[in-house]
């Protein structure tokens, strides 16, 4: 059953201007709840679909639309509509401001080569989705891989990739094979989740994975300055749920709820606002709409399409974002000065 998650970034009641949420904590009120007319869409998509449950089927009605854009008839997207996630890597941090005053962190995220492999459909009860390649290989790398990992690639008629994703999406979302998506594919002021593996530390003790405060340095403690302490006793033994040394990080997480503050469509760059973006420098993540936050505006449907939608400018900056190009500070008193120097 589908059912959506709605969370509600909690707000500081002082704050003025634009609210920006904290890119360390993440502030949810999470509550799962279905609405009336939710219902009524998720079961009319079904109804729909339940016929088409053949691949080549629904392949053949995807590709129509995408031949024939202008007479195309595109679905339009409700609340249960899924677009395709892409794969992006994480180059690192960046800095912008704000028209209020205010500066914060921003992330800084590449798609290299996103194109759609295949599609998957198994019907409307079971997952539906594509498949997503990212990272075209150099001629050196290639010749180093294994045939059987290019196999793939080749019955396909795609360059080989590095990464490949399973993406799920909503049936009136899939894209056909062969598809490039682009940093178009999403729109600047709109949320976006990410998803990644944490940094890797190895393998630590409690005071750095758990937050243990630790033993005193002195007083009679001897070599038990940094251990966890006291786990069980003789009657129960060890108590269940005690927290101990292990490894630490590479774990699968999930940052959601960020704001795409800025886009560089020409070398495909998302300039995702905070710094807890999972990962470290170069990781490869997966960039999604947000599950927690509808998007504002209008965003293209299942993808932006150039023949449909039209060109995008080269940068997009969201409107209370100072545009790096700005003055950002005016002195009146600077044109009389340089009046007096020039007579003097």
């Amino acid at each position: 059953m589908l059912s959506r998650l709605v969370v509600r970034p909690l707000r500081a009641a002082n704050a003025a201007g634009p609210t920006l949420r904290s890119s360390r904590t993440l502030y949810y009120d999470v509550r799962r709840r279905w609405t009336p007319t939710e219902y009524n869409e998720e079961k009319e998509s079904r109804q729909m679909w339940r016929a088409i449950t053949d691949k080549e089927a629904v392949l053949s009605i995807v590709n129509k639309r995408f031949e024939d854009l202008e007479n195309a008839q595109w679905p339009e997207r409700c609340r249960i509509s899924r677009r395709p996630a892409l794969i992006g890597k994480k180059l690192g941090c960046a800095r912008y401001w704000l028209r209020n005053g205010r500066h914060y962190t921003c992330t800084m995220v590449q798609l290299l080569d996103n194109i759609v492999m295949d599609m998957s459909v198994y019907g409307p009860d079971r997952n539906t989705g594509v498949y997503i390649a990212a990272g075209s290989l150099t001629p050196e790398e290639v010749a180093k891989e294994a045939a059987w990992k290019l196999e793939r690639f080749h019955a396909r008629s795609i360059h080989p990739r590095r990464v490949v994703g399973f993406m799920k999406t909503s049936v009136d979302c899939l894209v056909p094979p062969k598809t490039v998506l682009t940093s178009s594919h999403f729109r600047v002021n709109q949320f976006v989740d990410v998803l990644g593996m944490t940094i890797d530390r190895g393998f630590q003790g409690v005071m750095k994975r758990h937050g243990h405060k630790g033993m005193p340095a002195s007083h009679g403690v001897t070599k038990t300055h940094r251990r966890p302490g006291a786990i069980g006793n003789k009657l129960n033994g060890i108590w269940k749920g005690s927290k101990g040394p292990g490894h630490m990080g590479f774990r699968p997480r999930i940052a959601g709820n960020l704001r795409i503050v800025r886009i560089n469509h020409k070398h495909n760059v998302l300039y995702i606002h905070g710094k807890n973006v999972i990962g470290q420098q170069g990781d490869w993540i997966v960039i999604r709409d947000s599950m927690y936050h509808q998007p504002r505006g209008a965003v293209p449907h299942p993808t932006h399409i150039m023949q449909r939608d039209g060109e995008l400018p080269e940068e997009e900056f969201w409107s209370e974002m100072v545009h790096p190009e700005e003055d950002t500070l005016t002195f009146k008193g600077d044109e009389g000065k340089a009046e007096k120097q020039a007579g003097r």
